[in-house]
């Protein structure tokens, strides 16, 4: 049995009144359901097929919709229409956005839909799907070169996937990068140091503290596992709900972790429960009153962690990125001074020119 067929065994055990079928390379959903418009009355068994490839990444999708089928039968609410009936009215943009939402929704974190797809999907109209009419709806809703049109052109693309159009948005995608940082965005070990001293408020002092000493998106001050920091090495894990999923981080410099006395954790009066990572990080910028963004913090350990000789696959791991974005964006904020350090620490221990053998 292959991996794809041994997905499929694992759904199906966990799925009640729809099983999941592969059906040479594409997957489909099986069960009894409500005859057909024309056909009768009551339930027969039948086979909808999903367009879907039969790999791991399109099983994960056969198990949102098999999902929401079996909830479509459970409340009464099922409707051929919904589900590619030839017979029935054809679905409307708006349709297919909603069922890529559904999709969605079960395969990445809340924070990442939130960001990348609600507002997107939520803006397809009740028209026919179609190639030009992405097209006219891109162009009127973002400017080239600009995150939003490089995020509609992501979103809507998979939009046509689901729908079986075939589209092309090279012409009007553009070319978007995230700015880069410069040396002068980011704060210096001396300057953390001084702003946590003239912070007043002990909770907020501690959560600046942590951003600083392991590089923390500001939110996740709030997602630190209950243990707490590692008695031995200071190592803390953040928890599965942050934005990137759990993952440990080791404090840079480690110093720092009894220079701001990390161990004693003193979270500030902020209610957690119900707010979404963007509030909490919202919640942060608006009460750390220092001289730079919190998230300057987070660049600067990615920048120190270049100087201490920390490999950029493991840091992007600590940091909870991928090695592609933690170089593009924080190698060009490397200083003068920060690229001395890391070629001297490149050569210790070598034979320095003039030295005798």
């Amino acid at each position: 049995m292959d991996q794809v067929d041994e997905a499929i065994r694992q759904a199906n055990q966990a799925l009640g009144r729809v099983k999941i079928l592969r059906r040479d390379r594409k997957l489909a959903l099986r069960g009894l359901l409500p005859c057909r418009p024309g056909e009768g009355y009551g339930t027969k068994r039948a086979v909808i097929s999903l367009g879907i490839y039969a790999n791991p990444a399109g099983v994960k999708v056969a198990i949102a919709k098999a999902q929401r089928l079996e909830s479509d039968l459970n409340l009464d609410r099922f409707d051929w229409a919904d589900w590619g009936d030839p017979r029935a009215e054809p679905k409307t943009a708006a349709d297919w956005a909603q069922e890529l939402a559904t999709i969605k929704k079960g395969t990445i974190t809340a924070t990442s839909f939130e960001s990348n797809y609600r507002e997107p999907l939520e803006s397809l109209p009740n028209r026919p799907l179609t190639e030009d009419m992405l097209i006219a709806h891109i162009l009127g809703r973002s400017q080239p070169n600009t995150w939003t049109r490089n995020n509609d052109c992501m979103v809507f693309k998979q939009v046509a996937k689901l729908a079986g159009v075939p589209v092309d948005f090279g012409a009007i995608k553009g070319r978007y990068s995230p700015a880069l940082l410069s040396p002068g965005d980011v704060p210096t070990d001396q300057d953390i140091e001084a702003t946590w001293m003239a912070i007043s408020t002990p909770g907020w002092q501690w959560v600046y503290g942590m951003l600083a000493t392991y590089g923390l998106r500001p939110h996740e001050a709030f997602r630190i596992a209950p243990q707490g920091l590692d008695s031995v090495t200071g190592k803390i894990a953040i928890l599965e709900d942050s934005k990137t999923g759990r993952r440990d981080v080791w404090p840079l410099p480690e110093k720092w972790r009894y220079l701001f006395e990390l161990d004693q954790i003193r979270l500030p009066n902020v209610r957690v429960e119900g707010r979404s990572n963007r509030e909490l990080g919202q919640r942060i910028g608006s009460n750390l009153k220092i001289p730079h963004h919190p998230y300057a913090l987070r660049h600067a350990w990615a920048i120190r962690s270049a100087v201490m000789g920390i490999p950029d696959s493991i840091a992007a791991r600590w940091m909870g990125h991928s090695v592609a974005v933690h170089a593009k964006t924080y190698h060009a904020a490397i200083g003068q001074l920060q690229h001395e350090a890391i070629w001297r620490r490149a050569n210790q221990g070598g034979v320095a020119q003039g030295e005798e053998k």
